[in-house]
C-alpha cells in the first residue's frame, strides 16, 4: 500500500519573541524592530485542522470519492482558520506557506520542479497527480523515500538529485497563498526552505557517481530562489523567512561557506525586504554561528536570525 501522509503534519508551533545570542550590531538592529515592545513571531501550526479535516480531505480525494476542487476548498478554509486564529492571537509575523498536502520538502521540489524522470511529467505547473505520486508512488512507479525531518516523528520526502536534473520555476504555492491571505486582511511573513538545507537534506539519485556534490547544484537552483522573491515582493511582502534548520548540524567548511555564496547571490533580489533565518531543534555550533552572523545581507532593510527551541 502507499504511504499515507506523516502523522504529525507540521513541527510542532513555537514562537520566537526575541532573537537568541545576537551579536551588538544585530541587537541595535532588532532594539530598533521591536521599538520598545514584544514583537510575536510563530514558525509552524498545525495543519490537519482541529477534526483531522485535511486528513479526511486527502483519502477521499485519494480514493476517488471527492474531486481536486473539494481537497483545495478544505485545503483553504483551514488556512483562512489558521491565519484568523493567529491574527487574533496578537501574533505579529504570521508565516504563510506553512500549510501543506504532504511535507513542505516535498513543496520545494515541487517549487524547483526537480521532478525524476520516472514520474512523466511533462512541465508545467506540477498538479495533484504528479505531487502525489512522487509522495505516494502509483499504480507504475514507486513514491520517493520518506526520512524521518531530524529526529522527529514528522517526515519528508528526500529529493532526488543529479548534475541531469533540470530544474524550473514549477509551483507558484508561495506567492498564491501569500496572496491569499492578503485577500483576508492578514500580511503574512512567506516562509521558504532555504537553498542550502534542501540541498544537504536531499539525496543523489541511484546511479550518480559517489564523488557528486549536491551543493554543486547552488547555482541551479538559485534563480528560481528569486524569481520566488521577486514575486512575493511584487505581491507586496515586506519579510520573508528562509528555514535553514542543517545550521544546526556539525558542518564542514565547504557546507558552511555554501551559505554565504547563497545568500550573496540572493542579495540584489531580497533588497528592500526584511529577511529571517530560521533553525530549530538545537543550538547552532559556534563555527556555523560565525557564518549566520556574517551572512548579512546589505541591502536589505533588516536581517534577523533566530533561533527555535522545542
Amino acid at each position: 500500500n502507499p504511504p499515507k501522509p506523516p502523522n504529525s503534519p507540521c513541527p510542532p508551533p513555537s514562537s520566537s519573541s526575541t532573537p537568541h545570542r545576537l551579536p551588538p550590531h544585530l541587537r541595535r538592529r532588532s532594539a530598533r524592530l521591536l521599538q520598545g515592545k514584544m514583537a510575536s513571531h510563530i514558525v509552524g501550526y498545525p495543519r490537519m485542522g482541529p477534526k483531522r479535516e485535511l486528513k479526511f480531505a486527502l483519502e477521499s480525494f485519494w480514493d476517488g470519492k471527492s474531486s481536486a476542487e473539494d481537497l483545495e476548498k478544505v485545503a483553504a478554509d483551514l488556512r483562512a482558520s489558521i491565519w484568523k486564529q493567529m491574527s487574533e492571537a496578537g501574533i505579529k509575523y504570521i508565516p504563510s506557506n506553512t500549510f501543506s498536502y504532504y511535507d513542505q520538502v516535498l513543496d520545494t521540489t515541487a517549487m524547483l520542479g526537480a521532478v525524476p524522470d520516472r514520474y512523466s511529467w511533462t512541465g508545467g505547473e506540477i498538479g495533484h497527480s504528479t505531487y502525489f505520486s512522487i509522495a505516494r508512488g502509483n499504480a507504475t512507479v514507486p513514491a520517493m523515500e520518506m526520512t524521518k525531518w531530524f529526529d522527529t516523528n514528522y517526515h519528508f520526502i528526500v529529493p532526488e538529485l543529479s548534475p541531469a536534473t533540470k530544474f524550473s520555476y514549477a509551483s507558484h504555492k508561495a506567492v498564491s497563498e501569500y496572496k491569499e491571505a492578503k485577500a483576508l486582511g492578514v500580511d503574512t511573513v512567506p516562509v521558504l526552505v532555504g537553498p542550502v538545507s534542501y540541498l544537504l537534506l536531499s539525496k543523489a539519485a541511484k546511479g550518480v557517481e559517489k564523488s557528486f556534490s549536491l551543493l554543486s547544484l547552488l547555482d541551479s537552483i538559485l534563480p528560481i530562489y528569486k524569481e520566488v522573491v521577486t514575486e512575493l515582493k511584487a505581491a507586496g511582502a515586506s519579510w520573508i523567512q528562509f528555514d535553514e534548520p542543517t545550521l544546526v548540524k556539525d558542518l564542514a567548511a565547504h557546507e558552511l561557506a555554501a551559505f554565504s555564496s547563497a545568500y550573496a547571490a540572493l542579495e540584489s533580489a531580497l533588497s528592500g525586504l526584511n529577511v529571517l533565518i530560521e533553525t530549530y531543534f538545537a543550538d547552532v555550533p559556534a563555527e556555523s554561528y560565525k557564518y549566520v552572523s556574517l551572512v548579512l545581507i546589505h541591502s536589505t532593510r533588516r536581517f534577523m536570525y533566530f533561533k527555535v527551541f522545542y
